[in-house]
């Protein structure tokens, strides 16, 4: 089925296939539409001030794009990616995002969870890590690269839900009150679990399987060879087997290129109009 213009979905529940097949005129219109809350929270995209407005938010992308010295390919690759999912899973509304995007004490990469996600329908947390890339070389095809990416992620949040860093959980609840609604009981909910997480870390009690996560990977790599759903299933059924976490939601998204999305990104920062 087709999620909006140019992107093409696939729902096996527990585990869904995007393939990004056009950057067309309706997906930067979503982009456009979402970026702001994406990027820094559902309050700040209500705002009327001038620094929260669309055109300082997608000029202060590119500046985080283009920032430090570290130009490498992969962070490129980490920033469209992220962005990516941030904008899919707004779309799809499943979730409640509980992170900006943007790292709010500078323009490197978040420190600690990527997303932070809150389920309104069962009123649970999810914590999410996406990771992004193409293939290598030791990969024979779409389908062992992206299962490549989910592993990582997998293996990244294994590492982090076991550690017992209160910084963490510090900082997800920060991102959290940045991020969501200053009105109604939601973001009063994920604060609490957030808190309650940074409680069993100080006592050394926090698990990864005590955990609901998302596992999401973005595969830049071109359309004549896509990733196979069958190939992700067998890798969420084998990382449900390894009982690692509560409940395994796993996103997998293919674009051709990082760049198109880029270069629509910087020449709406240089629209004068």
């Amino acid at each position: 089925m087709e999620l909006i213009a140019g992107v093409v979905k696939e729902d096996y529940s527990d585990y869904v296939l995007y393939f990004i097949e056009v950057l067309s005129a309706e997906l930067k219109q979503e982009i456009r539409d979402r970026l702001v809350k994406v990027c820094r929270g559902f309050d700040q995209a209500q705002s009327e001030r001038k620094i929260y407005s669309y055109k300082e938010t997608v000029k202060e992308f590119i500046k985080r794009y283009k920032t430090n010295n570290d130009l490498s390919e992969d962070r490129k690759k980490g920033m469209i990616g992220e962005l990516l999912v941030h904008v899919i899973l707004d779309i799809e509304g499943r979730f409640i995002t509980a992170s900006p995007f943007f790292n709010m004490e500078e323009r490197s990469f978040k420190k600690g969870f990527d997303v932070s996600l809150f389920e309104s329908d069962t009123n649970e947390l999810w914590i999410t890590e996406v990771k992004s890339g193409k293939k290598q070389k030791r990969q024979a095809n779409a389908s062992s690269a992206i299962v490549g990416l989910i592993n990582t992620a997998k293996n990244d949040l294994n590492t982090r839900l076991n550690e017992q860093n209160t910084n963490l959980w510090i900082n997800a609840i920060h991102a959290a009150q940045v991020s969501m609604s200053g009105k109604g009981n939601q973001k009063d909910a994920v604060v609490r679990l957030l808190e309650q997480c940074a409680d069993d870390a100080v006592d050394g009690n926090n698990s990864s399987n005590s955990f609901n996560v998302v596992l999401a990977g973005t595969l830049f790599h071109p359309m004549s060879e896509r990733m196979e759903a069958s190939k992700v299933k067998r890798k969420y059924t084998k990382i449900t087997n390894e009982n690692l976490f509560k409940k395994i939601f796993i996103m997998a998204l293919q674009k051709e290129t990082f760049e198109a999305v880029y270069d629509f990104l910087e020449s709406e920062a240089n629209d004068e109009t």
